[in-house]
């Protein structure tokens, strides 16, 4: 797989597939679109020398913005539960340093791959239709091992914002919506949240 964000059908396919196996886990039932995953990367502020993790990456759609937008594949963790779409960012993004693992655990695989002290943390993760204590551990995880200035970038489906405002309260986070995409299957917005100074 080259750093092109174009979706293919065996993608389409996995994701089909993974989401019917485990429609919680797995954000939606097809990979996101290229505009999104620009804006996804751009939030990132994605650019050489910029250290990024990854959660929730599946077929890598985000993974192919982030380093068309110039992330080095060695400065990009990807964190993935799902041993099928694991797999396949292996083999599609070699270069990059894949985790299998569960995204509660993050600051923990974070630590153990060098990527404390990061520059954003990337979410693909369904966290709107997470318990509110896997939304904590995610999350404050993230944040964890965020640079003081990092970023934690998030896109959500629905029409409010992906973190309970109680959980973002609690931790001192700020966020705002940085784009709305229409042409999206289906519309999404992009969010970015950081630590409130």
């Amino acid at each position: 797989m080259s750093a092109s964000t174009t979706v293919t059908l065996q993608d389409r396919k996995m994701f089909v597939a993974r989401w019917m196996r485990a429609p919680l886990e797995v954000a939606s039932v097809t990979p996101s679109g290229a505009e999104l995953c620009r804006s996804m990367a751009a939030g990132a502020g994605a650019a050489p020398g910029r250290r990024v993790v990854e959660l929730g990456p599946g077929t890598g759609p985000i993974t192919a913005a982030l380093l068309a937008a110039g992330t080095r594949p060695e400065d990009l963790l990807l964190i993935e539960r799902d041993s099928a779409f694991a797999a396949r960012l292996e083999s599609g993004f070699p270069k990059t340093v894949v985790a299998r693992a569960d995204a509660r655990y993050l600051g923990r695989v974070a630590r153990a791959h060098g990527f404390e002290g990061c520059d954003a943390v990337v979410s693909g993760l369904p966290l709107i239709a997470m318990p509110l204590a896997a939304q904590t551990r995610i999350v404050s995880g993230a944040f964890s091992v965020l640079a003081p200035r990092g970023v934690f970038v998030q896109f959500t489906y629905g029409p409010f914002a992906p973190l309970n405002p109680e959980l973002a309260r609690r931790l001192r986070l700020t966020g705002r919506r940085r784009s709305w995409i229409v042409r999206n299957l289906p519309p999404a917005s992009v969010w970015v949240y950081r630590r409130a100074y």
